[in-house]
C-alpha cells in the first residue's frame, strides 16, 4: 500500500529525467525520444488508474481517464517507432490512438461532474451541451489562428481540423466544471491541463503548417506535461457542492443561444466568422434539439406516472388516493355516493379471482356509461365504489341512475349472467365536511336495511328510497 504515493511521483520525475538527457544529448536519440518520451506517458496513465487509492474520484471517471492516456500513448508510440525504423506502422494506429483520445477524455470529465450518485442523464446532456456550446463561442476568436494556413479538401486537412475543435472543447469542459462544481486543486489542475494539452496542439499545427516543425522539438514536452497534470487532478479531492438543476438548464441555453447566433452571424457575414466554428455550433443545437426531445419524454413518463398512480389497475378509474385528493376540494351542492356490491363475495368464491376481476371491470364499465366529464367515479378497493358529481347535477337522478344500473344482470365471459346488487349511501356536500364518512354511514345503513339507496340523514331513522323517489 506505501508503494502507491510513489506512483504518483513517477511522471515528474521521469520527465525531468527526460529534461536531462535532452539537455546533456540535444540531437534526438532513441533513448529520450521513443522510450523516455513514451515512458512519461505511460505512467501518467498507471498514477490515473491507481489514483483510486486517494479516494477521490469516481471510478468509471477514473478508468476513462486513465484509458485516454493509454490511448494517447499508443498514438505516441506508433509515431516515435515511425521515426525511427524504416519498417513502418500504418498511421492508421497513430491515428486512431490521438482521435479516440478526446471523446474518452470528454466523457469521463463530465463524468467528473455527475458521479454514479446523482444518476442525472438530462444533466450530463445538459453538460455536454454546455461544452461543446462553449469550445463554439472560443473556435470563433482562435480556430481560424491554427487552421487558416491549412488545405481542408482531403482527409488528412479533416483530421487536422479536428484536433482543435476537440482541444476547445477539453478546455471548455474543464472552464464547465469549474463553472459547475467551484475552484479547487483539482479542478485547477484539470483546467491546466487541457490548456496546456490545447496551446501545445496550436502551436503544433502553426509550426507544420508553415514547414517549421521537427520531430522530438522541445514543444512536444507541453503534451506530456498536461497528460502528468491530468493523471495529478485524480489524486486531489474534488468539491461536494452539488449542481443545480436550474444552474445546469441557464448555461445550456446560454450555449445553445451562442451558437445558434454564431450560425446566424455566419449567414449574414460569412467572411467575418471562421466557418469552422459552425462545426461545434450546429453540434451545439443538435444536442439540445436531443435534450429537448429527453425533456419532452421525461415529462411524458412523469406525467404517465403521476395518471398511474392515481388509477385503480384493474378497472382503470381513479383509484382510493385520487377519489380523496379531489373530495377534499368539494364545493357545495356536489353529490357522493358510495356502494357496495352485494353479492360480489359469492361469485368471487365459487368462480374464483378472475371471475370476480371481471365482474369488477364490468361494473366500472357500466358505471362508466352515465358518468359525465366533470364528475369522477372511483374505485376505493374491494367492491366497493365512489361517485362525485357536479354541483349542477340532480341528487336524487343520479342516485337513481346508479341504482338502476344494478337491475339487470351482467355478463362474463364463460360463465353466463351474474346478478348482483348495490348498496348505496348518498350525501349531499354541504358546509358540516365528513362527506366520506356519512356516506359510509348512509351505505352500511341501507345494506342493514336491505335498501338499493340511501340519502344520509342527521335522524337515525332510515331516509329516502328509490321507491319513494319514484313516486
Amino acid at each position: 500500500m506505501s508503494l502507491y504515493p510513489l506512483v504518483r511521483v513517477v511522471p515528474p520525475f521521469l520527465l525531468l529525467g527526460y529534461l536531462g538527457v535532452r539537455q546533456a544529448f540535444p540531437e534526438k536519440s532513441f533513448v529520450s525520444e521513443f522510450i523516455l518520451f513514451n515512458l512519461i506517458a505511460l505512467s501518467a496513465a498507471v498514477s490515473a488508474w491507481l489514483s483510486h487509492q486517494s479516494g477521490h474520484t469516481d471510478n468509471i471517471a477514473r478508468k476513462g481517464i486513465a484509458l485516454a492516456v493509454a490511448l494517447w500513448t499508443i498514438g505516441s508510440l506508433t509515431s516515435s517507432w515511425n521515426s525511427f525504423f524504416t519498417r513502418e506502422l500504418p498511421d492508421l494506429v497513430s491515428d486512431f490512438g490521438y482521435v479516440t483520445f478526446y471523446p474518452v477524455l470528454f466523457f469521463s470529465l463530465m463524468r467528473t461532474l455527475h458521479p454514479a450518485r446523482s444518476k442525472q442523464q438530462i444533466q450530463i446532456l445538459d453538460s455536454f451541451i454546455a461544452a461543446v456550446g462553449i469550445s463554439a463561442i472560443l473556435a470563433t476568436f482562435t480556430l481560424d489562428i491554427a487552421i487558416s494556413r491549412f488545405e481542408l479538401s482531403n482527409a488528412a486537412g479533416i483530421l487536422l481540423l479536428f484536433y482543435p475543435i476537440a482541444d476547445l472543447i477539453l478546455v471548455a469542459s474543464a472552464l464547465l466544471i469549474i463553472i459547475r462544481a467551484g475552484v479547487n486543486r483539482k479542478n485547477g489542475f484539470i483546467l491546466l491541463a487541457t490548456s496546456t494539452f490545447a496551446f501545445t496542439d496550436f502551436i503544433f499545427l502553426i509550426r507544420s503548417a508553415e514547414g517549421s516543425y521537427r520531430f522530438a522539438s522541445l514543444i512536444d514536452i507541453g503534451w506530456l506535461i498536461a497528460l502528468i497534470l491530468i493523471a495529478e487532478s485524480l489524486w486531489h479531492p474534488g468539491s461536494e457542492r452539488g449542481i443545480r438543476e436550474k444552474t445546469s438548464i441557464l448555461i445550456s441555453v446560454i450555449a445553445a443561444s451562442g451558437s445558434g447566433l454564431i450560425i446566424a452571424l455566419a449567414s449574414i457575414a460569412p467572411d467575418v466568422l471562421p466557418k469552422q466554428a459552425l462545426i461545434p455550433a450546429f453540434l451545439t443545437l443538435s444536442l439540445s434539439f436531443l435534450r429537448m426531445a429527453f425533456a419532452l419524454n421525461q415529462a411524458h413518463r412523469l406525467n404517465h406516472e403521476s395518471v398511474m398512480a392515481r388509477t385503480d389497475e384493474l378497472t382503470g378509474l381513479a383509484n382510493r388516493r385520487a377519489f380523496l385528493e379531489r373530495i377534499e376540494k368539494v364545493s357545495p351542492g356536489q353529490t357522493l355516493l358510495l356502494l357496495d356490491l352485494n353479492g360480489f363475495k359469492p361469485v368471487n368464491d365459487r368462480y374464483g379471482h378472475s371471475t370476480g376481476d371481471q365482474l369488477l371491470q364490468h361494473v366500472a364499465h357500466r358505471l362508466s356509461r352515465f358518468v359525465e366529464s366533470d364528475w369522477i367515479l372511483a374505485r376505493l378497493g374491494g367492491d366497493e365504489f365512489a361517485l362525485l358529481t357536479s354541483s349542477s347535477a340532480q341528487a336524487g337522478e343520479s342516485a337513481a341512475a346508479v341504482s338502476a344500473a344494478f337491475t339487470y344482470p351482467f355478463h362474463l365471459a364463460g360463465i353466463g349472467d351474474i346478478q348482483v346488487g348495490a348498496s348505496i349511501g348518498v350525501v349531499v356536500a354541504d358546509s358540516h365536511g365528513d362527506l366520506l364518512r356519512r356516506a359510509d354511514m348512509a351505505m352500511y345503513q341501507a345494506k342493514r336495511a336491505g335498501l338499493p339507496l340511501l340519502f344520509w340523514s342527521s335522524s337515525t331513522q332510515p331516509g329516502i328510497t328509490v321507491a319513494s323517489l319514484n313516486r
